[in-house]
């Protein structure tokens, strides 16, 4: 990640990494959090050939969160090519968070 200044003992971003495109010069800004968006391509290159892709690369998925394979759910960016980042990506990402909880139970892990 060479954008951002990572503190290793925080565990956390501490700076931004900035360009002015206009005049080259470059700066940092200090910040204690960031959101990292990938814009109109999802980054699901890394399921190719294991889940389900259409063809501008967003994994398939029925009812929401469910790909072909039993207790692997896709939520998000990857998913979801209408709201992407939206505060979709956080209900789905939920709906996941569930669907797995409740595939570990029905299969006696806890």
């Amino acid at each position: 990640m060479n954008f951002a200044r990572l503190d290793p003992s925080k565990k956390e971003v501490t700076a931004l990494k900035l360009r002015n495109l206009q005049s080259g010069k470059n700066s940092e800004l200090p910040v204690s959090a960031m959101f990292l968006g990938i814009g109109h391509i999802p980054n699901a290159k890394i399921f190719e050939g294991q889940l389900d892709m259409d063809q501008d690369g967003y994994l398939k998925t029925t009812n929401n969160v469910f790909t072909k394979i039993p207790g692997v759910y896709a939520c998000g960016d990857v998913q979801d090519r209408r709201y992407r980042q939206a505060i979709t990506a956080a209900g789905s990402g939920c709906m996941a968070a569930l669907e797995a909880e409740k595939y570990l139970e029905d299969k006696g892990i806890e």
